[in-house]
């Protein structure tokens, strides 16, 4: 049975969410969750049970700061933000190889495809360049040192063939960056109902994709 950890700061907003979640979806599975700033013994927030109550979700929770226990119990540690993830990795490295933030683990291979094709076009726009430059190398230089009109004109026009040399990767780095997930679970705290039930389904949704895989 695999046990899962939820991070985030407080450990009162967006990683009881996630506790919850997972426990009403999988309850054979162990999870707990703590928080990197937390105060001990806080309770959930208004906006997090009220979101839950709506889902029909009871759950009770006292905040816990993340410690090495914790992370020792835990097979799989998810964090809700980059930075979260960050701290963890920093004061627990012996544990980087479990620690994930929660898209990130969710959507791996979405995230994995498109990293692997942005190497790819990256690769071939500095190829590509570093031909065009090569084969161009002597007339540019020859330009240059003339430094008059028309030799202006004769490298504004290489410059410009070069951009249309490089233009299709351009704009296939630029749709693949459109694509990349932003890796952060946004957070409610102190916002309206809204916002924490926006919050829960962002959270929700990577949970029901990662639960795919477990």
């Amino acid at each position: 049975m695999e046990r899962f950890l939820f991070v985030c700061t407080g450990n009162t907003c967006r990683s009881p969410l996630a506790e919850a979640l997972l426990k009403h979806k999988r309850p054979d599975l162990q999870v707990k969750s703590a928080g990197v700033s937390a105060l001990p013994g806080m309770n959930v927030s208004e906006g997090s049970l009220n979101v839950l109550g709506e889902k029909g979700i009871p759950f009770e929770h006292l905040s816990n700061q993340v410690n090495e226990q914790l992370m020792k119990w835990a097979d799989i540690v998810l964090t809700l933000t980059v930075s979260h993830k960050r701290l963890l990795v920093k004061q627990f490295p012996f544990f980087v190889d479990k620690i994930f933030t929660l898209k990130e683990y969710a959507f791996k291979e979405d995230v994995d495809k498109i990293q692997s094709l942005l190497q790819h076009h990256y690769a071939e726009l500095e190829i590509k360049q570093a031909k065009f430059l090569g084969e161009n190398k002597e007339k540019i230089e020859e330009l240059n040192k003339a430094n008059d009109d028309e030799s202006k004109s004769q490298l504004n026009a290489l410059t410009q063939n070069l951009q249309q040399l490089l233009n299709e990767d351009r704009k296939a780095i630029e749709e693949a960056e459109k694509q990349i997930l932003n890796l952060d679970i946004s957070d409610p705290f102190g916002g309206s109902f809204e916002i924490y039930r926006n919050t829960a389904k962002e959270i929700e949704e990577a949970i029901d994709h990662m639960l795919k895989k477990i």
